[in-house]
């Protein structure tokens, strides 16, 4: 009788004790290694030397053949994998996330996953508000002409004014 006291005793304390759980991304969720490795080895082997648009285009067309209609679950995880093999604070990512947004890929969700993956928020917002991806150049607004108004020169002493000579102009 005891052990089947103590038993039970145990037992529901395992069912009173809530375990703690912590926010994960979603573990069904996978970009093929390859790809990121490939997106990774085009921001490795960048140097100084390397113009921003060109790594721009070849990271968007890796980016482009690793997923042409890509879930926001996705893009997380391609955000994290690239964060984490590159650092957060490397001078090539806001080329990635340029990369991203020109291959079609949503700035918004471009820019919640990397600030959620740790870039700086200014960095990510900057890089994903460039402009329209399509290369297509945004169009200066037009400012309506304002015209001169005429003025009249008042001669001094005439007063009326309360400017030329005081308020008690002599003469008057």
């Amino acid at each position: 009788m005891k052990k089947l006291i103590l038993a039970g005793a145990i037992a529901s304390a395992f069912a009173l004790t809530a375990t703690p759980t912590f926010a994960q991304t979603d573990s069904d969720v996978t970009v093929p290694a390859q790809n990121v490795s490939a997106l990774v080895t085009i921001l490795n082997n960048a140097t100084a030397d390397t113009s921003p648009e060109q790594l721009e285009a070849d990271l968007a067309a890796a980016i482009s053949e690793m997923c042409s209609d890509c879930t926001p679950e996705q893009i997380d995880a391609m955000m994290n994998d690239v964060v984490a093999a590159i650092g957060a604070d490397s001078p090539f990512i806001a080329n990635f996330l340029a990369a991203m947004v020109a291959a079609g890929v949503d700035s918004d969700a471009v820019t919640l996953a990397a600030i959620t993956a740790g870039v700086d928020a200014t960095t990510a917002s900057e890089a994903t508000a460039a402009g329209p991806a399509d290369g297509t150049p945004t169009p200066t607004p037009t400012v309506p002409a304002i015209a001169a108004v005429p003025t009249t020169t008042v001669p001094q002493g005439a007063g009326g004014t309360g400017g030329d000579a005081g308020i008690s102009e002599v003469g008057n």
